[in-house]
């Protein structure tokens, strides 16, 4: 895919006259093909702030079946905090690709399916963070919004267990007996996340009346082209 491209990401060209879903959801609304994603930054704020690793896993009705990961040169000092929680160091990226060359490659990646020619829904956890760090990106680079449909498994946990205070993924993936730790790297990171979607799709099915289960799709406060899809239980 060229960058021209990106714009269709995940939505019809504008010449299409309405948005088509381009993986079926199942009867609960879960997605079954999808991408899991995550960055590391070396910040919060996509105009300050840098990308230093992109790690994503493609699913197949609930199964991984591909993955990509490179670590990013940010073309700035990485924070002493940041390498302390990555372990990401100025050193293993010093020769490494630049986002500008980085990007490009991803969005062949996501493009790069067998099922058809739109991409499935990305997947992560506060998935706003890094969708906001890829479309900031995307304009940079390429002129053009970054466009998909997202889930957010820190909003579902939110709706399926509300008496919880704490939603993050390290919280997650103890609670759900999935692992001691979060790794803090892209990769893995992805992985547990999409651990943690399947996790909660289970216990949806078995623990929720299919009928009080809905879903909603709003538009992302920063980009119009990012369609959340928000759990609803009624």
């Amino acid at each position: 895919m060229t960058n021209s491209g990106i714009t269709v990401f995940g939505r019809p060209s504008q010449t299409q006259a309405a948005y088509e879903v381009p993986s079926e959801p199942d009867a609960l609304g879960f997605p079954r093909n999808y991408v899991t994603l995550d960055l590391e930054t070396t910040g919060f704020y996509p105009n300050r702030c840098a990308i230093t690793e992109i790690g994503a896993v493609r699913v197949r009705d609930g199964h991984i079946v591909d993955q990509f990961q490179e670590l990013v040169n940010p073309l700035r000092p990485i924070p002493r905090q940041i390498t302390a929680l990555t372990g990401i160091s100025d050193a293993m990226v010093a020769d490494l690709d630049p986002i500008d060359d980085v990007l490009p490659r991803f969005i062949s990646w996501l493009a790069d399916t067998q099922a058809d020619s739109i991409a499935e829904p990305i997947v992560g956890h506060n998935v706003s963070f890094d969708l906001r760090f890829l479309d900031y990106n995307t304009r940079h680079i390429a002129g053009v919004p970054f466009a998909c449909m997202d889930y957010d498994t820190m909003q579902i946990s939110r709706v399926l267990f509300p008496a919880h205070k704490h939603h993050r993924l390290a919280d997650l993936i103890v609670r759900f007996g999935i692992a001691e730790n979060e790794e803090h790297r892209a990769l893995s990171d992805a992985i547990q996340t999409q651990e943690c979607l399947e996790w909660m799709h289970q216990y949806t099915a078995e623990h929720c009346d299919a009928a009080a289960i809905d879903w909603r799709s709003v538009p992302a406060k920063t980009s119009t082209e990012i369609i959340h899809q928000q759990l609803i239980l009624r």
